[in-house]
């Protein structure tokens, strides 16, 4: 049987509020006449910064919550949605064995290797090894898994979207037994 679990990303309601930030036009009477010259000004996204910068000593690094992950796991958290972008991502240390459950994302999610050696799967498929420099794409609603391999840790960034509070539906865990499987 498969559990799912919604997991959410905090400030999301933030998020929503995105849609209020477009300008609207506005329209001329056609009896004025057609100004000279016509000004153009960005309005901010926000009532915060046009920048703004966290440094690694904001984002404290928290252990991968065993409901959700096999092994040791290290999240260090980057960046979350904000009322301009429903845009997340995290930096993920897998040490040797280490794993998440199977999962799937609503937007999909973009992982980049950074260190190391992985594997990651699409159920169904053959399990697929990834090495530092590759890129992975996983579509919108693909149940899969990734982590390091049984030799080899493996640190990832991992960029998912989120849609209607949710960034990912978390399921059962990955078996030692799917896990070691090369088919």
């Amino acid at each position: 049987m498969t559990t799912t679990t919604r997991r959410t990303v905090p400030g999301l309601a933030a998020a929503t509020l995105a849609g209020a930030l477009l300008t609207g036009c506005s329209t001329q009477d056609e009896s004025d006449p057609a100004p000279e010259t016509t000004e153009t000004t960005a309005s901010p996204a926000s009532d915060g910064p046009g920048i703004a910068v966290s440094s690694t000593a904001e984002r404290e690094p928290t252990d991968g919550d065993p409901e959700t992950f096999t092994g040791d796991v290290e999240i260090q958290p980057l960046y979350d949605p904000n009322d301009a972008s429903t845009g997340g991502a995290g930096q993920v240390t897998f040490q040797t064995g280490a794993r998440t459950a199977w999962h799937s994302h609503p937007a999909g999610q973009r992982l980049i290797v950074t260190d190391g050696t992985g594997w990651i799967q699409e159920e169904g498929e053959n399990r697929i090894t990834v090495s530092a420099g590759d890129v992975v794409w996983f579509a919108p609603g693909v149940k899969h898994w990734h982590g390091a391999t049984d030799g080899e840790a493996m640190t990832h960034i991992a960029v998912q979207d989120t849609i209607d509070g949710n960034n990912a539906e978390w399921m059962e865990h990955v078996t030692d037994e799917q896990y070691l499987d090369q088919a």
